[in-house]
């Protein structure tokens, strides 16, 4: 199932619900679909939100080292990190924020 983040600017950003879940947890939010965050609390949503983002690549990123220590010649495609995966909803944040518009996200 899809999960689509939109805001009053008429963007939008849809993503797989599993991700979707994870990067709304990582904003501090409850794990509700639908659900919103306001224009006054969305600045908050994001620095938290970039603050996990941080973390987690920081581990991807040791944890990638330490899987090419350990790589044979493997052509198996890496995952995308968390990182790549939140960019398009980190833009979406930033630009209601900029436009002063609330985010709200709901299944598809």
């Amino acid at each position: 199932m899809l999960v689509v983040f939109t805001n009053k600017s008429g963007g939008t950003v849809e993503m797989f619900e599993q991700a979707a879940i994870a990067l709304i947890k990582l904003m501090g939010r409850r794990e509700a679909v639908p659900s919103a965050i306001s224009a006054e609390d969305l600045p908050e949503a994001l620095e938290t939100l970039q603050a996990s983002l941080a973390e987690i690549k920081k581990e991807e990123q040791a944890a990638e080292q330490e899987s090419e220590l350990d790589e044979d010649e493997d052509d198996t495609p890496k995952p995308l990190g968390m990182s790549t995966r939140a960019f398009p909803l980190v833009e979406l944040m930033q630009q209601s924020i900029k436009d002063g518009s609330y985010l709200m996200w709901d299944h598809r």
